[in-house]
């Protein structure tokens, strides 16, 4: 343990401090220590302070005694000013107490986990976390205390998809995550649940069989919430609803690349016509799922003007799909206009938008909302290539790297069709990054 200091009080503890604590004496050590680290300027000083308040207050009880219950309770009180100490001072405790038997120990094992110190260095803190979840999810007795504990459940999910799919195999706790999708979790372990599913889905040591298991049972806790009378009807249950879309959709059940792209119901389309994808046959199509609200989208910019330019003449479209928000926002003023129930003003102020901005691809309003779960669209900007046949060839391309890793593709997918693509490499320049620099 890094911080030996704290060892010596809990020895000191167990010969003088007889009594457990109050959850009122916890209340004023945090609430003391509190106004002593806030006092100091430097980290050293605000250690020692906390240290001060530490030695007055375990002279009045055993800290080796907390409850559980009171692990929880103490990091509420200190909240983020002391959570870093209070890490450091229980972190022997926990250690201690998690070799307790039975459901106690299972609890113990569960605090220690979510209130782990952190390391001196990255590898070290990671290794630290993954043997204490590790301890977690293997406890015999701790679905017991996380069916019993809904915020605990949580973390449990959360932490699962935050370890990545791959170490759990790596530490032969796969099962062991796939068990805790078969208990009965809460409406926010579930919602957390996706999380673990799209870890899964994205891991190379999984076979596609163990991640369609997991999106399975994923998709079973989702289905299940339709029972639940809160998600009946209203904004709750299209939530689920859409979740389950995703589950079910072609993304999800990995039928996504190399089939025809799922259907995209074209409300508006700049310069031209076109209704749906099926309207753009015969051409490689890029699609950029993007929004006005949405940064990141507007920082690529720069390489799309150059992408759209090399294939100007070429049988390439360019697209970026966006969906009706109710709200346009307006980047070169800096303001958001409110746009909702109005989808042609919404429409015609897309079009001041790509004057303003030099967007020179063509834009496309869908009935489909941008954030589209048959692609597999959980962040913007989302690149999709298709191949002239209507194909999806290439989904999640990154859309930050430089153009001319997408114009390879694209040469590529216009050669096979035997279509026209330009006689030489796009030039490797990343025209974003260049742009960003000179600001």
């Amino acid at each position: 343990m890094k911080n030996l200091y704290y060892l010596s009080l809990l020895l000191f503890c167990v010969a003088c401090g007889p009594k457990a604590p109050t959850n009122e004496q916890l209340k004023d050590l945090c609430r003391n220590a509190a106004f002593a680290v806030a006092d100091r300027q430097e980290e050293a000083g605000k250690s020692k302070a906390f240290q001060e308040v530490v030695e007055k207050s375990v002279k009045e009880f055993d800290i080796n005694k907390i409850a559980p219950k009171q692990i929880h309770f103490v990091f509420q009180e200190g909240g983020i000013p002391l959570n870093r100490y209070l890490r450091d001072w229980l972190a022997p405790v926990l250690e201690q107490k998690a070799k307790l038997e039975g459901k106690e120990g299972a609890e113990y094992t569960f605090y220690r986990w979510r209130y782990l110190p952190s390391a001196d260095n990255y590898t070290e803190d990671k290794e630290m976390e993954r043997t204490a979840y590790k301890a977690v999810v293997t406890h015999p007795l701790m679905a017991d205390f996380l069916l019993s504990n809904n915020e605990a459940m949580t973390d449990v999910i959360n932490g699962a998809a935050r370890l990545k799919a791959d170490t759990w195999v790596e530490r032969g706790i796969l099962d062991y995550i796939k068990s805790l999708l078969d208990l009965t979790l809460s409406d926010e372990s579930v919602f957390a649940s996706m999380g673990v599913f799209n870890t899964a889905f994205t891991a190379e040591r999984l076979s596609a069989g163990e991640k369609d298991e997991i999106r399975q049972k994923v998709l079973k806790q989702y289905t299940n919430l339709l029972d639940n009378e809160r998600y009946a009807k209203g904004r709750r249950r299209a939530r689920v609803e859409e979740a389950i879309q995703y589950l079910q959709g072609p993304y999800a059940t990995g039928t996504l690349v190399g089939n025809k792209a799922p259907g995209l119901d074209i409300i508006w389309i700049s310069g031209g016509k076109e209704k749906s994808l099926d309207d753009l046959k015969g051409k490689v199509v890029v699609l950029d799922f993007w929004a006005t609200k949405c940064a990141p989208c507007v920082s690529i910019f720069p390489n799309m003007r150059k992408l759209e330019k090399r294939y100007a003449k070429y049988p390439v479209e360019i697209i970026g799909v966006t969906s009706i928000m109710g709200y346009h926002v307006d980047m070169k003023h800096g303001k958001t206009i409110k746009t909702e129930g109005k989808p042609d003003y919404e429409i015609e102020l897309m079009q001041a938008l790509m004057k303003d901005m030099e967007i020179t691809w063509r834009v496309a309003f869908t009935e489909q909302n941008v954030m589209n779960m048959d692609y597999g669209v959980t962040s913007i900007p989302h690149i999709v290539i298709l191949d002239t046949e209507g194909n999806v060839r290439y989904n999640g391309t990154d859309p930050f790297e430089a153009p001319y890793h997408k114009a390879e593709k694209i040469d590529a997918l216009l050669k096979e069709a035997g279509s026209r693509y330009p006689s030489s490499p796009m030039e490797t320049v990343d025209y974003s990054k260049n742009q960003n620099e000179s600001l």
